[in-house]
């Protein structure tokens, strides 16, 4: 009998008939037979209990799922039979591995990493590899579907801190900054408020250089 004519779906097989030793019933040339009187060869299904062989994967290792049910063959064809029928029957397994053709180089990357900046713009970056199929590095993947290794965050302008103790305890807090007084802890605590705004102003000027 020939293998089946698929490996995994509905398919066929068939007896192959040939010529024996009348005595020994050992294989002999088919030249000592009558040809005429040869069967023709016999064709019968074969793995009839799978319904489905699709691999899971479109490249590279998968799975294949199938149905495995019990059957009975009659001169009608096959009837699906409880299982408890085929319960002294080695059951086939309803799940395989499958193996597609190679899914080539592709892009890897990590996650984001944390922002450099809580507002005003910052940046985050990530890592990006191509690695082919074993994990290597490649140089198969294309260079224009490379995923970005660095992106802006936190845009948003930046919310100064209101200290509500800090206030001007002199009318004259704007001669104390012209002077460059703020250096000074007493003068920064007597006019709080001008020079904290002084300092934003600077600290904001030197960020835009």
């Amino acid at each position: 009998m020939t293998d089946c004519s698929a490996s995994c779906g509905k398919g066929s097989r068939y007896t192959v008939f040939g010529c024996v030793h009348r005595l020994t019933h050992d294989r002999v040339s088919d030249s000592l037979c009558d040809s005429s009187t040869k069967p023709s060869p016999q064709e019968e299904p074969c793995n009839v209990q799978t319904v489905s062989c699709i691999c899971s994967a479109e490249c590279g290792s998968g799975s294949q799922q199938r149905a495995v049910v019990c059957l009975m063959k009659s001169e009608d064809g096959y009837t699906v039979m409880p299982p408890y029928e085929c319960s002294s029957l080695d059951k086939p397994l309803g799940q395989q591995s499958c193996h597609m053709k190679a899914c080539g180089a592709k892009w890897y990357y990590t996650a984001w990493s944390a922002c450099s900046k809580t507002c005003e713009g910052g940046f985050r970056v990530r890592e990006v590899r191509c690695l082919s199929d074993d994990m290597t590095p490649s140089e198969g993947c294309e260079e224009g579907l490379k995923p970005e290794e660095k992106e802006e965050c936190n845009t948003e302008p930046c919310v100064p801190h209101i200290d509500e103790n800090c206030h001007d305890k002199y009318f004259n807090c704007n001669v104390v900054v012209q002077a460059r007084l703020c250096v000074y802890n007493y003068y920064k605590m007597a006019c709080c408020a001008s020079c904290t705004r002084v300092a934003q102003r600077q600290s904001a000027s030197k960020s835009y250089r």
